[in-house]
């Protein structure tokens, strides 16, 4: 009974923390990654703080295996700040049992870390924390032969030790990736909806503009310049009307005009997340999605939420362009070039004329009957504010490819 309570603990003293993180960052919007890979820094110290305070192992005379979900969430978030810093914490842990060999310790978190690098990309999350936790294990059960531990409970006991480390990070890595999933898809649609309604605002401001111009028009015309009281009587209404149309139109520019707020992120690891978030709807479309991404962090300077949106909505566009009766594909597809990285999303829909392909950019310009027109002028602005270009090729009945290049970070 003593077993089953601890493991309850040690659930609500990971889980706890691990909410407030989410919580945080639903609330704030907080996706820099500075800002977010320093808040979780502070959520990992929590969970093992609780964990060294207020439980116990699971069996007495055994090490927590346990106290590993901190790290292990570390790889699955790729904060390399966490994972070296909890790294560390673990080995100074763990030294406090195995005294003798604090050269395997340290050997056997580099592999963990070696691991990582080489091969944590190229497994699942599944298979990542099942690898983890049965070499933690072994590890485990090792050094405690060495300690000459009863045989043979300690095996059973690190077993048991062991499987509890594998179910709970595996559960918790698993609410982490699904909530952000669900956080960042529900804040980009959310986005392209506003940005929807500019088609509304534009229309409300044409007819604001429109009476001043119209009273303009109508006194202009009643205006008899060899009348030397209409000037008097006149003029200062037209002033008026005129004034009253430049400040509704700095208004309207005010407020739409597009903020950038740059900060050093992983195109990469942004790209990642939309397909991953694309991935619902082309499966829904039976619509095959390929991507062949560098296998390796790139790092440039941009807005990550206006960037998400530029990149949701070309492939949201690309879903939509491939017929309902038709075997869709969507390919993303990078490279780097002369310090560029460009980014190409090709699908086989229905594709454009040239005359339609020469008005793609222009604002209000739509073939959806409910389309508002502004999608491709939007992403235009925000990918020329990062200094970068968007481009569009296209045959009709055959294909659609949009090329964005942006601007690697110099070190």
């Amino acid at each position: 009974m003593k077993i089953f309570d601890t493991m309850i603990l040690d659930v609500v003293l990971i889980t706890f923390p691990l909410m407030v993180y989410l919580l945080y960052l639903a609330y704030t919007k907080t996706f820099s990654k500075k800002e977010n890979d320093l808040l979780f820094v502070v959520t990992v110290f929590s969970i093992l703080y609780l964990i060294l305070k207020y439980t116990d192992p699971l069996y007495s005379g055994i090490p927590f295996l346990i106290i590993n979900v901190p790290l292990i969430l570390s790889y699955v978030k790729k904060s390399n700040l966490s994972v070296a810093i909890t790294s560390l914490i673990m080995i100074s842990y763990y030294y406090n049992y195995y005294q003798n060999y604090l050269l395997i310790i340290i050997l056997e978190y580099v592999i963990y870390y070696l691991f990582y690098l080489k091969l944590s990309k190229k497994l699942t999350l599944h298979n990542f924390i099942l690898t983890f936790t049965v070499s933690k294990t072994i590890f485990t059960i090792i050094l405690l032969s060495y300690l000459n531990y009863k045989f043979p409970f300690y095996i059973v006991e690190t077993l048991v030790s062991g499987l509890f480390l594998y179910i709970l990070s595996l559960l918790i890595a698993y609410l982490l990736n699904k909530t952000k999933d669900i956080l960042k898809l529900h804040m980009n649609i959310k986005e392209i909806e506003r940005n929807k309604q500019i088609k509304t605002s534009l229309f409300r401001i044409t007819h604001e503009i429109k009476n001043p111009i119209a009273v303009c028009k109508g006194y202009l015309d009643m205006f008899d310049k060899e009348n030397p009281t209409h000037f008097k009587k006149y003029i200062p209404i037209l002033k008026d009307e005129i004034n009253r149309t430049l400040l509704l139109l700095e208004d309207f520019l005010a407020m739409n005009k597009v903020k950038i707020n740059k900060d050093i992120i992983d195109i990469n690891l942004l790209i990642e997340e939309v397909i991953k978030n694309i991935k619902m709807l082309c499966n829904k479309n039976n619509i095959e999605l390929k991507q062949n991404i560098i296998d390796d962090d790139i790092y440039i300077n941009a807005d990550y939420n206006r960037l998400t949106q530029v990149f949701i909505n070309i492939l949201k566009n690309s879903v939509e362009a491939i017929p309902k009766n038709k075997k869709g594909k969507i390919e993303v597809k990078e490279i780097i070039k002369n310090n560029n990285i460009i980014i190409t999303v090709k699908d086989n829909g229905k594709g454009m004329s040239s005359k339609l392909l020469n008005k793609i950019k222009e604002p209000f310009y739509t073939t959806k009957p409910k389309g508002t027109g502004l999608g491709v002028s939007l992403s235009e602005e925000i990918i020329k504010a990062h200094n970068g270009t968007l481009n569009y090729e296209s045959e009709e009945n055959k294909y659609t490819k949009v090329t964005i290049t942006l601007p690697i970070k110099q070190n």
